[in-house]
């Protein structure tokens, strides 16, 4: 059974994240498995209590904070299930670190890289579509995801992937109660998304390449077909808890080449992004004076490669298939940049993969 807490000393260590806000909650849940969710979520619904789901807790806006019943997904539910050629399954425990640990035992990935990936836990990446610097190349977390297992207010578990709208005459329906509840969603869901088609094109057009405000809403209707994942992935734990989730990964890339550049303006940095996005860089981002100056504190070869007037930096990395397509295309990076007004300097060119590690630290 899931452990419970009520007591003082817990609710006040669940009462804030990697927010400024603090909410003392009812009690903390720590479920070990589905069934302890299924059981929650029962539970809840006949109290009228609140489920928050919480991971790691590093949100920065409060997401995993209320004063209903935390759930800990990250105590117990932190099982690698299966990794097969292509995917792999895992509970919402599992950090991304260790998950990508695993994965490259057999030459794979999982390409989102949230910051913190050493303690974000795939179940929050989930909740809020994470994506990371490396997102001008791979997408976000909605991009990757295969299936979503998941624990809905009423407490049916239900496993969600690219669901026909039509009855299934394979005989292979769940039992009847929860393949009756799996059904009732997609016919209402597939109503709402037809019946509000416009408004959806309108507020959520195809030019817009990322917006966290609300569900995700565009495309989920397709056909005859319905992407709930896709759709529920982003959902901060308000549509239902996520238990499982089969995830794509990817093959590890064979080279990899990363470059600092530093500017006199953080605009400059800016003006200099556009220009960078027409070399496809797998991966690109902006960094600010007080990180920078974070860095200089924190580690003395940062001191020595980072200039005390630098106001903003820009840090890009490539990948190919050999080292000498890595150079061409950082070559081609530094002449488009040295190019412009403000042209940035070359802080630091790493090329090996404990290097260009080391400069993510940033």
């Amino acid at each position: 059974a899931a452990s419970r807490r009520c007591d003082r000393v817990t609710n006040a260590l669940y009462a804030t994240d990697g927010s400024l806000y603090q909410i003392s909650p009812f009690a903390v849940a720590c479920p070990k498995d589905r069934d302890d969710v299924v059981t929650l979520a029962k539970y809840a619904a006949e109290q009228r209590i609140p489920l928050i789901p919480r991971g790691a807790g590093t949100g920065v806006a409060g997401e995993s904070l209320g004063d209903g019943l935390i759930v800990d997904f990250s105590r117990h539910m932190h099982q690698i299930q299966h990794i097969g050629p292509e995917t792999v399954r895992v509970e919402p425990g599992v950090v991304h670190q260790q998950l990508n640990q695993r994965l490259r035992e057999v030459g794979r990935y999982f390409p989102p890289d949230p910051a913190n990936t050493a303690t974000t836990t795939v179940g929050s990446m989930l909740a809020l579509d994470a994506a990371g610097s490396h997102s001008v190349r791979v997408g976000s977390m909605r991009d990757h995801v295969l299936s979503v297992e998941l624990v809905t207010a009423s407490g049916h578990l239900l496993d969600f992937g690219v669901e026909a709208l039509a009855p299934r005459s394979d005989g292979l329906e769940s039992d009847s109660e929860s393949g009756g509840a799996k059904q009732t969603i997609l016919r209402r869901l597939a109503r709402l998304l037809k019946d509000h088609a416009d408004l959806i094109g309108e507020r959520q057009p195809a030019s817009i390449f990322r917006n966290r405000a609300g569900y995700f809403l565009r495309g989920i209707l397709s056909g005859d077909q319905l992407h709930l994942p896709r759709m529920l992935v982003g959902s901060e734990g308000t549509l239902a808890c996520f238990t499982a989730a089969t995830l794509h990964t990817s093959p590890l890339p064979n080279h990899r080449g990363a470059l600092l550049l530093v500017f006199p303006s953080l605009e400059a940095a800016s003006l200099a992004v556009q220009t960078v996005a027409l070399q496809q860089p797998s991966a690109c981002d902006l960094i600010d004076r007080r990180l920078l100056s974070l860095a200089r504190e924190t580690d003395p070869r940062f001191a020595a490669m980072i200039p005390d007037a630098a106001e903003a930096a820009l840090l890009i990395e490539q990948t190919g298939y050999h080292e000498r397509q890595i150079q061409q295309r950082l070559d081609m990076l530094k002449t488009a940049v040295g190019e412009l007004p403000e042209p940035g300097k070359l802080a630091f060119e790493a090329f090996t993969p404990e290097l260009v590690d080391w400069l993510w630290t940033l």
